[in-house]
């Protein structure tokens, strides 16, 4: 009987986010003398190639055994006796020592991967052409990375083998078993070399691109412009008899944005708005000093702003985490825009007290020119 390999690759790559492998489809067929004895169970093994490791910044921290049963099948001996066969319970061990021998993982590796085994099923039946056994192996597992708080699924791996053997040989078994496991990290490495510019999985570094510029205003929106100030005629809501104020401006900031991936780092534009609603905003006495007491109001949203893109210039961000960072900085700043708000009505009693108002200007102005160490002392 002649030895016989036909080997047959249908893998198409997924895209970048699917990470879904469809399935490749080995055909093996072996015809070889040399022998095995058997006992009652059949216990198979991995071994670690002694291929020369190649150079890479992962590492393979564990493999996990998902299948309810271990045993992967029955094999035939040559009285056409089934025996179990499994790995006795090493197969995450072996597994892994087989994956971790491919690599020379670097000094401190960006990628930690865990391996699930979803699936591993042998079947053998006697072929009277053959004199012999036909097998079949099929594997399916699963990549992740492990990150800050849990695991990130990334690729899955289906794959099966056919083999031929006489009764007296079990290596074959084995030998198919080692090429599917081989082939599980060929493609997972081919995978990955693919993935790490365009992945946010893999993604290390997480850049903000931070846009503030000078808004056209419309009759519905104001936007902040430090060269058109307020005027009465951005006051147009009919002022509300019952209320003792004389003036009410409704101002506020807002970011938006959106993220994608450049050369492998995440780049998140965040646009900034700092606006006040015309008709959300009234007065009843429209003189010059209450305006100016109003100007100061869009003046302090306008500095909350400030402070915020200061602490987003200078946030480090995990790009795992980076998106609940920054909606935390944004409420941060819109309750300090609040407090603010509150702080500055509450001292110059909304304006009547107009030596407390003077105050307020100038620490508005101070800050609005950068100086922020009166408004730390004020909010401590």
């Amino acid at each position: 009987m002649n030895s016989q390999v036909i080997l047959e690759d249908s893998i198409s790559s997924p895209s970048p986010m699917t990470r879904i492998l469809t399935s490749a489809f080995l055909s093996l067929f072996l015809f070889l003398y040399t022998g095995n004895s058997f006992g009652q169970d059949v216990i198979l093994k991995l071994k670690p190639t002694v291929n020369t490791p190649q150079a890479r910044d992962y590492t393979f921290r564990q493999v996990v055994d998902s299948r309810d049963q271990k045993s992967i099948g029955q094999v035939y001996d040559p009285q056409r006796n089934k025996h179990s066969a499994s790995f006795g319970g090493n197969l995450p061990q072996e597994a892994l020592q087989l994956y971790n021998a491919r690599i020379s993982s670097t000094k401190n590796p960006s990628y930690r991967i865990l391996v699930k085994v979803y699936k591993l099923d042998l079947k053998e039946i006697y072929h009277p052409d053959l004199k012999g056994y036909k097998g079949d192996i099929q594997l399916s597992l699963g990549f992740f990375l492990y990150g800050e708080k849990e695991t990130i699924h990334l690729v899955d791996f289906n794959s099966k083998v056919q083999y031929g053997r006489p009764g007296t040989q079990m290596h074959f078994v084995e030998t198919s078993l080692q090429k599917l496991f081989e082939s599980s990290w060929e493609y997972f490495d081919s995978w990955l070399s693919t993935q790490y510019l365009t992945n946010r999985a893999l993604v290390k570094k997480v850049r903000l691109n931070i846009i503030d510029p000078i808004r056209e205003s419309s009759k519905d929106t104001v936007f902040y412009d430090p060269k058109r100030p307020l005027t009465w005629a951005d006051f147009t809501e009919t002022p509300n008899p019952r209320s003792s104020y004389n003036a009410t401006i409704f101002s506020s900031i807002s970011i938006e944005g959106n993220a994608k991936i450049e050369n492998g780092e995440i780049v998140q534009t965040i646009s900034v708005k700092v606006y006040m609603l015309p008709e959300q905003s009234w007065v009843k006495d429209a003189n010059d000093y209450a305006n100016n007491h109003e100007q100061r109001h869009f003046d302090l949203t306008r500095i909350a702003a400030d402070r915020m893109i200061s602490r987003l210039k200078n946030v480090e961000l995990e790009p795992f985490l980076f998106e609940a960072t920054l909606n935390d900085i944004y409420l941060d700043a819109y309750r300090e825009m609040n407090r603010l708000q509150e702080l500055y009505d509450s001292q110059t009693r909304n304006g009547i007290n107009s030596e407390k108002q003077a105050d307020w200007n100038q620490i508005i102005r101070k800050a609005l020119a950068g100086d922020m160490e009166s408004f730390d002392k004020i909010l401590d």
